[in-house]
């Protein structure tokens, strides 16, 4: 059965659904504060494996692969612009 539409499903329940950019540390920081509630919560981070390396962002292929030290040099530089 699909999954979709999960948030709907845990709010169905009265669970306290917080829907975050996961790739914003700032505000996954902010929904994990906001999770202590008196009720269950579920975070959802909407994610893009990747996020800000070209050559890797969206590539499901990059999923558990370990860069070369070289690729790593080079995915470390696109980020520090």
């Amino acid at each position: 059965m699909p999954l979709e539409p999960l948030a709907d499903k845990y709010r169905a329940f009265n669970w306290n659904v917080i829907e975050v950019d996961g790739n914003d540390i700032r505000a996954f920081a902010a929904a994990i504060d906001e999770a202590k509630s008196d009720k269950p919560t579920l975070i959802i981070a909407h994610t893009i494996s990747g996020k800000g390396v070209k050559e890797i962002e969206n590539d499901y292929r990059w999923h558990g692969k370990v860069p070369t030290p070289e690729e790593g040099e080079r995915f470390i530089k696109y980020l520090k612009i």
